[in-house]
């Protein structure tokens, strides 16, 4: 049936819904023009009549092809100079490809490599905003989509053969793949500088565009899109790598050092359960420290890697009770990499006395459970903090008060005793492990905490640049 004979049969019966769309070849953009004719078709029936139209294209989503992954770092390798070379004249974070660059030279320099931002002439933009050597040299000019600018053009080849002088290493390019780039993007192709290129793709390539060169990897974000990006760019797949952003909460929250400390000795990403207790050393008896450490011991023994952080004031005056419970922790099958007591950490810190309340509530931040074993209380403020950060609670249900606060259905109740109610109920091992197998469950159905641990393992600093970053650094381009 031909489109004459499908507009007579409408016409004959009265009811129908046309769509139509018109290509305008004489122009290159805004070139389509759509067109609805609707008869007194029913409203219900116009979703399963596009729904049939659509199936009938026989539309199928690409096929994603296998990743080609670098070989991993293995032994030490000396530090790199790397230039980072954008088309930025402004890096505010409020711009996401500003701010994940910014991010990008924060985890480089934490490897101990030299970083130089190269950004367009006549830029404000300082050492102190970028955090590294700024260089204002990338040609600045009215950008055209998909017009070079032959001049411009060559000014940027000259800049590219100047600046990359052989103390470099590796240049990386972020974002010439987009339209009004390609002046940028054809300078690169054809500058010839001797050096390992990484062109990073911040954004999605719209239409075909020509990027193959020597020396280069292509760096795209995502795993399942490879093969359509490296179509898109006119490369071999094998040339493309994947390197996710970064999302470490250290950069995101803006974490005090000792914030950091904390997290890099006990390496708490990798943690699937962290609780952090604010405590004078003086009071660890009536905080319940020790059935603390006890059902961390047991959430250990169901499989559990476990983080116990004790930021305790007054350290100075009880460093034997301190060493007395670490021995206990480790006779409940806690180690050093699972408890830590901040009075200890590096004296240049000044944690020996105090902690500030701002690294409490960062480290509360990224906790996810708080079991509170007081024997007594009058208001408790940790149990409002941890509420408030979204800990599972988990309360001695022998001092009732702690009920003012929260709702007991809203949390886990265990008798851990107290001054007002002494026994010896739930002090035995098949008790503490009842607990944690109880803790467990809640906290593997908390699919919100779930997702984040999830996230912040696998887009840490340290995890990003050691399995996806640091690979491509090194790696000889074929």
């Amino acid at each position: 049936m031909n489109l004459k004979e499908l507009f007579e049969k409408a016409e004959e019966l009265g009811h129908y819904l046309v769509t139509m769309t018109t290509l305008d070849k004489s122009k290159e953009e805004n070139n389509l023009e759509h067109y609805v004719i609707r008869q007194e078709f029913p409203l219900d029936d116009v979703i399963p009549s596009i729904d049939n139209a659509l199936r009938s294209m026989n539309i199928k989503p690409p096929v994603p092809i296998p990743v080609t992954e670098s070989p991993a770092v293995v032994e030490p390798q000396k530090p790199l100079k790397i230039a980072i070379i954008t088309h930025f004249n402004r890096c505010p974070d409020s711009y996401s490809p500003g701010h994940q660059v910014k991010s990008q030279i924060k985890m480089l320099q934490q490897f101990g490599h030299e970083v130089v931002f190269f950004t367009q002439a006549g830029s404000k933009l300082t050492k102190e905003e970028i955090g590294c050597e700024v260089r204002p040299v990338v040609s600045a000019f009215k950008r055209e989509k998909n017009i070079i600018n032959e001049e411009m053009k060559q000014k940027f080849i000259d800049v590219l053969r100047e600046q990359l002088t052989s103390d470099f290493d590796v240049a990386v390019t972020h974002d010439f793949y987009i339209d009004d780039c390609i002046t940028y993007r054809e300078a690169v192709r054809e500058c010839g500088v001797p050096i390992r290129w990484l062109h990073w793709a911040r954004s999605g390539v719209g239409h075909p565009i020509e990027w193959s060169m020597p020396n280069s990897l292509y760096v795209y974000m995502n795993k399942t899109d490879v093969g359509t990006f490296a179509k898109m760019i006119n490369v071999d797949p094998s040339l493309v790598r994947v390197v996710y952003n970064d999302k470490d909460p250290s950069i995101l929250f803006d974490w005090d050092l000792i914030t950091k400390t904390i997290n890099n000795k006990m390496r708490l990403w990798e943690k699937d359960v962290i609780q952090t207790y604010g405590v004078c050393t003086t009071r660890f008896s009536a905080k319940g420290i020790d059935s603390v450490i006890r059902t961390f011991g047991a959430l250990k023994r169901q499989g559990l890697s476990v983080a116990l952080i004790i930021c305790n004031s007054n350290g100075r005056r009880r460093v034997d009770e301190i060493k007395a419970k670490m021995e206990f922790a480790l006779s409940e099958g806690l180690n050093e990499n699972d408890i830590l007591f901040t009075s200890t950490l590096p004296e240049e810190l000044g944690t020996a006395s105090e902690v500030p309340h701002r690294v409490v509530m960062q480290l509360m931040q990224i906790s996810n459970l708080f079991v509170f074993a007081t024997i007594a209380e009058v208001g408790p403020n940790l149990l409002l903090e941890s509420g408030i950060t979204k800990n599972l609670l988990v309360l001695n249900e022998d001092l009732p008060l702690l009920y003012d606060f929260v709702d007991r259905e809203k949390t886990i109740s265990f008798p851990f005793t107290s001054s007002q109610s002494i026994h010896y109920k739930g002090r035995d091992d098949e008790s503490m492990a009842v607990l944690a197998k109880q803790i467990k469950g809640q906290l593997k159905s908390n699919k919100a905490d779930m997702a984040f641990r999830q996230i912040w393992k696998n887009h840490n600093l340290e995890t990003i640049y050691k399995t996806q970053l640091e690979p491509i650094l090194y790696e000889e381009i074929k």
